[in-house]
């Protein structure tokens, strides 16, 4: 079969890149395609599970994600003293603590460390990796890139899968830069994925109830804030634990097009009105920004 690699893995991101390297493993040639051309700035996912640390460990990647996890507690730990005005006792806190001494959270709902029975049987014995948590997914998109460069992988940013036409037990991959033949096409391009959508397969679930907006800001008049996860008569909120986080969760539907642009003055107002003090950020300037319905 004339092919011009063996497995096209449409998404840079985490999962696509594991997946890629995986293969190029046991053999096969293997091409990554993404659209961004640079690993995406906006913020997504800011912690790994322990099982995600396990495989990652299993692949000789622990000392780097100890390394990435040591900066990362650093600026956390540096800006909840900013917040206490240098006395690190924690007296910012909201309702959810520091984003510290937690091991995950279900809508907000910190699981703290010290609740955790770890003689639980299901639980495992996770070795060193049960010591990493704190490893955004920007860190492990780079991690694995390098990873990828490393053992032969061709990764290629800024090319837009568009469609692909089966054939004969192959693919031909249409992209924004020509077309690419491989013996299997394998989607990891996120839940509007388009492989999915023109592969036909169905994506079953729920209509969000929620509007949520994630940001990096530059922030003044924030000093009434708690740090951490924050609720209230009108919503939840988040600030912290990284410098100028903020995130805002409303419980009064979907938002109506969550491609539409959002401007400093409404996530100001958004977090005005969760926050439940009008006098609280009085000057947003977003540097990152992700709204998303739940």
């Amino acid at each position: 079969m004339d092919c011009d690699v063996d497995v096209v893995v449409a998404g840079g991101g985490p999962v696509g890149l594991m997946l890629a390297c995986e293969l190029r493993l046991g053999g096969a040639r293997v091409t990554v395609l993404e659209r961004l051309p640079d690993v995406d700035p906006t913020i997504k996912g800011g912690a790994i599970t322990t099982p995600c640390a396990e495989a990652l460990y299993r692949r000789g990647m622990l000392p780097a994600l100890a390394e990435v996890q040591r900066r990362t507690v650093d600026r956390f730990r540096a800006f909840i003293r900013a917040q206490d005005g240098g006395s690190g006792d924690g007296a910012a806190g909201g309702d959810g603590g520091q984003g510290l001494g937690i091991v995950g959270h279900f809508a907000g709902i910190m699981l703290r460390a010290d609740l955790v029975d770890r003689t639980e049987p299901d639980l495992g014995d996770a070795g060193p990796a049960a010591e990493i948590a704190f490893v955004a997914q920007q860190d492990i998109e780079r991690l694995l890139g390098r990873r990828a460069d490393v053992l032969g992988v061709d990764v290629r940013r800024g090319v837009e899968v568009t469609g692909f036409d089966p054939d004969g037990g192959a693919v031909t991959v249409r992209t924004s830069r020509g077309a690419i033949r491989a013996g299997w096409l394998v989607g990891c391009d996120g839940g509007r994925s388009t492989v999915r959508k023109h592969a036909g397969f169905a994506f079953p679930g729920t209509d969000p109830e929620t509007t949520c907006h994630q940001a990096v800001v530059g922030m003044t008049g924030a000093e009434e804030l708690k740090v951490g996860w924050t609720a209230t008569d009108t919503g939840v909120y988040a600030y912290g634990p990284m410098p100028g986080r903020i995130v805002t969760v409303e419980f009064g539907g979907p938002p109506a097009d969550r491609d539409a642009p959002v401007t400093s003055a409404d996530l100001q107002a958004r977090l005005r009105r969760v926050s439940g003090g009008a006098r609280l950020a009085h000057n947003i300037d977003v540097i990152y920004h992700r709204r998303y319905g739940g």
